[in-house]
């Protein structure tokens, strides 16, 4: 790919999203001293104008090098020429359900790497399902969920899985707490464009993930002997001094296809992996199911979803909105997300499959983090682009469609995404 004319693309760039990944990808050169031939692409050429002027007032430099590529989904030939152009495409334009296979058919036949920062799991095991031998062929790697989803649980989860050693770590617990400013939090439409066209088309999953199952893998996962079942009910957690509510959704599913892949093709075992929101009074409990009947009864008529969307703030409280939350609000949000890995401290008796006796030890991994929907996003998504870039030959198979903790395995981006403040750390 040496003679491509970018290093990076950033599809999507004048969404709210895309902005954060092209400023963060510029001020990351700056904190690394290393320079790239970057790239921003959209539909609309007066917008892209527009971002470059801004983003150079904001950070105060000449950004003449940048180059503008006018692309749309709906066109191809746009696509092609975009990915004939770039090295990796840093993809921001969802709803990836709506949008994006039609980006990673163009990666594939232009051999552009692409990472994008969808948690559909409808997308996900589809693209993965329908192009990973084309994508292996062509020796680009296509990789899904880099962003908060679901780079934080995937890298917490295989840095357990290292701790305990091969085959000792049964099961994670994965508890997200937030901290916001005196500014409150708001989000942008996108999230909840995509997560209303995901729930919209939630009947296309359960056949979608039969043939990802059933077809892609040739070995099925075998039942453990000690299942680490979901709490369904709200419950106290000392530990974390908060409520918890189960998050049935997203990296539940990413993370559990990673284990398929670690099974299928380095015979290891998996862990099994829950995910819960951490809130601190009763009350809070009480407002986030009221929402989630709220919002899921909203996706279910043609009707409400459209409601939904034309009018977000009004018909979310404020909560989401098609202006996004003010870079104040962004800056005074952090997160941590604490994986607690339970499993064992002994090897398996020759002869054994699986362990007869409960897990007896216990394992955390705390990661650390600003804001999740924006700066956090944006840093994965670049440092996952980055490490394809530097360490293709690290990863399987010189090519595919994969998940990203499958992919990324035996890479630095670990270590690369704790120089940039999203830290992991062993805490036993």
């Amino acid at each position: 790919m040496s003679e491509k004319e970018f290093d990076f693309t950033v599809f999507g760039a004048t969404g709210y999203t895309g902005k954060y990944v092209f400023r963060n990808l510029l001020l990351w050169e700056e904190i690394d001293k290393r320079s790239f031939k970057i790239s921003i692409a959209g539909r609309n050429k007066e917008k892209l104008e527009t971002l470059l002027k801004e983003t150079a007032l904001q950070l105060d430099r000449n950004l003449d090098s940048v180059g503008l590529i006018i692309a749309d989904v709906s066109d191809e030939e746009s696509l092609l020429s975009m990915c004939e152009k770039s090295k990796v495409v840093l993809n921001t334009c969802g709803p990836y359900i709506l949008y994006g296979e039609q980006v990673v058919r163009a990666c594939i036949q232009k051999k552009a790497h692409m990472v994008d920062v969808s948690g559909e799991p409808q997308y996900l095991e589809g693209i993965q399902f329908k192009y990973h031998e084309a994508a292996r062929k062509a020796g680009v790697y296509i990789v899904g969920a880099c962003g908060y989803d679901a780079i934080p649980s995937e890298i917490g989860t295989d840095c357990l899985k290292q701790s305990f050693g091969p085959g000792k770590l049964n099961q994670v617990e994965a508890f997200v707490k937030s901290k916001q400013g005196n500014h409150g939090m708001t989000v942008n439409y996108g999230t909840l464009h995509s997560l209303v066209t995901a729930f919209g088309e939630y009947n296309s999953l359960m056949e979608v993930r039969k043939r990802y199952v059933t077809e892609m893998f040739k070995k099925k996962l075998p039942e453990r002997s000690h299942k680490g079942n979901i709490k369904w009910l709200p419950w106290w957690n000392q530990e974390v001094n908060g409520w918890c509510i189960p998050v049935p959704i997203g990296d539940r599913d990413i993370v559990k296809n990673s284990q398929r892949w670690f099974y299928e093709y380095n015979d290891e075992k998996a862990a099994q992996f829950e995910e819960y929101l951490v809130v601190p009074k009763f009350y809070h409990v009480l407002l986030a199911i009221l929402a989630f009947f709220y919002i899921g009864f909203m996706v279910f008529f043609t009707f409400t979803r459209k409601l939904l969307l034309k009018y977000p703030k009004l018909m979310t409280a404020g909560f989401f909105s098609k202006t996004g939350p003010t870079r104040k609000q962004v800056e005074d949000l952090s997160f941590t997300f604490l994986c607690v890995g339970h499993g064992w401290s002994e090897d398996l008796k020759e002869g054994e499959k699986d362990y007869k006796n409960p897990p007896n030890k216990t394992v955390r991994c705390l990661i650390s983090a600003p804001d999740p929907a924006y700066e956090t996003t944006s840093r994965c998504l670049i440092q996952s682009g980055l490490t394809i870039l530097d360490e293709a030959e690290k990863m399987p198979f010189e090519g595919g469609c994969l998940t990203p903790g499958f992919a990324f395995r035996g890479t630095t981006l670990r270590e690369r995404l704790t120089r940039h403040a999203v830290t992991f750390e062993i805490i036993g």
